[in-house]
């Protein structure tokens, strides 16, 4: 199990160096844009599903004092984990996988006035090797349903954060026949309290719009991007738009007690 885990975290820290490495070709920012609108925070650069009122939903929800300092789990390029820490006054830790998404979330502190209260690292999430009770809070966007062993890594999140610290995370649930497969009973198990459990507004009908133009568009996106760089985007609409009506897309706010 453990030798499964490790080949799929690096299968999928593989791709994201791929992904995060690609230049953004005008053919796939315009697909976000078709899709999302107004709703679509192209200034952040985000590789994610994350909207406009998303992140105000997570300034919102964190409640931080200024100068306390928040983890991004899974930042990838870090632009949404930096706006909302720019938006609610707090230092922020970017942490990844990835070593060219840190580099590129490194160098992009500055964009966010955020030199000089920003930290980054490369990392397994399930090991972080922080001490006990080091963050003020933790953020998390459309990144747990990539980690193999989401139990060990929302543990990990509960073990870094001081008492009362807020978590505040969005992802995607995979739905049963018989049963909901969720993440409450892996954040009781880790010392959460839920405070908010729900599911986002209108992210399926948006999602498989997104991942059907990404088909639609595929030669377009391999001449544009290359075609080792645009073939995560390629293959993640091909596994997963026949099976999003199996998924579910949540935001959650828990508290560490």
């Amino acid at each position: 199990m453990g030798e499964n885990n490790q080949n799929k975290e690096d299968w999928v820290k593989n791709e994201y160096n791929l992904l995060f490495k690609a230049k953004r070709s005008q053919s796939f920012i315009e697909i976000y844009r078709k899709v999302y609108g107004d709703e679509f925070p192209e200034e952040l650069e985000p590789n994610s599903f994350v909207t406009r009122p998303d992140l105000l939903n997570f300034v919102r929800f964190l409640k931080v004092e200024p100068n306390e300092t928040i983890i991004d789990v899974g930042c990838g390029r870090g632009g949404p984990g930096m706006w909302i820490a720019r938006e609610i006054g707090a230092n922020y830790f970017g942490f990844d996988l990835s070593e060219i998404g840190i580099e590129v979330a490194t160098s992009r502190a500055k964009d966010f006035g955020l030199e000089g209260r920003s930290q980054f690292k490369v990392g397994d999430i399930c090991a972080t090797t922080f001490p006990d009770n080091y963050f003020d809070a933790a953020i998390s966007i459309d990144v747990l349903l990539f980690i193999p062993d989401v139990s060990s890594a929302i543990s990990e999140v509960s073990r870094i954060l001081r008492s009362n610290a807020l978590f505040v995370f969005t992802t995607w649930e995979k739905k049963r026949p018989s049963k909901l497969n969720d993440y409450r009973l892996f954040l009781r198990n880790a010392g959460f309290k839920i405070d908010f459990y729900d599911e986002t507004p209108d992210w399926e009908r948006r999602q498989c719009e997104y991942y059907q133009l990404v088909l639609d568009n595929k030669d377009i996106l391999i001449k544009d991007m290359g075609r080792e760089e645009s073939r995560p985007i390629i293959m993640e609409a091909k596994l997963y738009l026949p099976v999003m009506k199996y998924f579910r897309r949540i935001l959650v706010v828990a508290k560490k007690i």
